[in-house]
């Protein structure tokens, strides 16, 4: 009996119990062997040489089956979506939200953007159409002796007389009419023109016999309802009030009506305002009084 003992311990050792395959190819010890092993102290060893108790193996194979399905859902969508993508030729791209105007803090904006806002004329329009004054068709016509030079920073005029050798009946007249103007390039040849004709008449003799017939084309530019149109206005009133002087006097009461009414426009307010100080410094009481009989709330720039 003392000589069976060991020999039935070395054999239980040499025994090797069945085994099956479990999840992830390990190796798992079953049958009545688990149980003799477990009475000898031994535990049961995987074939990845890890050991794990018997009642962890359910847990671990539920795991293994909800991982396997999670990953085939995922490669199920992922599929779908590439042959979506390969019957379109498109992929989805995510939406973006619409630029708000040109406006230069936006990401994406161009210098040259900003090109787009200004109205052109059409060089296709027929004749009837082509034209909004007659300064138009007499700039086209090449009657001004000026042409547009086109800067790398800004355009300006190149004369091809000097202004102050030039006879400014009818010029100056066809250029007050294209003050009402509005598309490019006839809107800023327009404005410029007067300008710089104005400038070349440094005491205003050649200026004030046309007053009568530039007042009007100046009061049909300050009540346009272009807001551009209105302030190419003003700026060319001004002009013609430090030009001529108080010769400018007895017009104002046409001119002072229409600069009047934008009076509550903030951006436009100190533009105003120096026009009718402009008036009173070069029109002297006479133009004050003229200024309050259309304007009450003015305060004297002298005060």
């Amino acid at each position: 009996g003392k000589m069976n003992v060991p020999m039935n311990l070395a054999a239980a050792k040499s025994a090797k119990p069945p085994t099956s395959s479990g999840p992830s190819g390990s190796k798992i010890v079953t049958g009545p062997s688990v149980s003799k092993l477990s009475g000898s102290g031994l535990r049961p060893v995987f074939a990845h040489g890890s050991e794990e108790p018997a009642s962890r193996q359910p847990m671990a194979a539920a795991s293994d089956r909800t991982g396997s399905t999670r990953s085939s859902t995922a490669s199920a969508a992922s599929s779908a979506s590439s042959l979506r993508a390969n019957s379109t030729g498109k992929t989805s791209v995510p939406s973006q939200p619409p630029s708000k105007g040109h406006d230069p803090s936006q990401p994406g904006w161009l210098p040259s953007q900003k090109l787009k806002s200004v109205k052109c004329a059409d060089p296709f329009a027929s004749k009837a159409t082509a034209f909004k004054t007659k300064f138009g068709s007499v700039f086209n016509s090449g009657g001004i002796p000026c042409r547009l030079n086109h800067g790398a920073v800004k355009i300006k005029l190149q004369w091809s007389h000097d202004p102050a050798t030039l006879d400014l009946d009818p010029l100056l007249v066809t250029c007050a009419e294209g003050l009402c103007e509005t598309e490019h390039p006839y809107a800023f040849a327009a404005r410029e023109c007067f300008r710089e004709l104005l400038a070349s008449d440094a005491g205003g003799a050649r200026t004030t016999p046309l007053l009568p017939r530039i007042v009007p084309c100046l009061r049909a530019a300050l009540t346009s309802s272009s807001k551009g149109v209105f302030e190419g206005g003003v700026d060319a009133v001004t002009q013609l009030s430090e030009t001529v002087g108080a010769a400018l006097t007895p017009e104002l009461g046409v001119l002072v009506a229409p600069l009047q009414r934008h009076t509550a426009d903030k951006q436009l307010a100190p533009k105003l305002l120096k026009a009718l100080q402009t008036f009173e410094e070069q029109g002297g009481p006479e133009a004050l009084k003229a200024i309050k009989a259309k304007a009450p709330t003015y305060s004297s720039v002298f005060l």
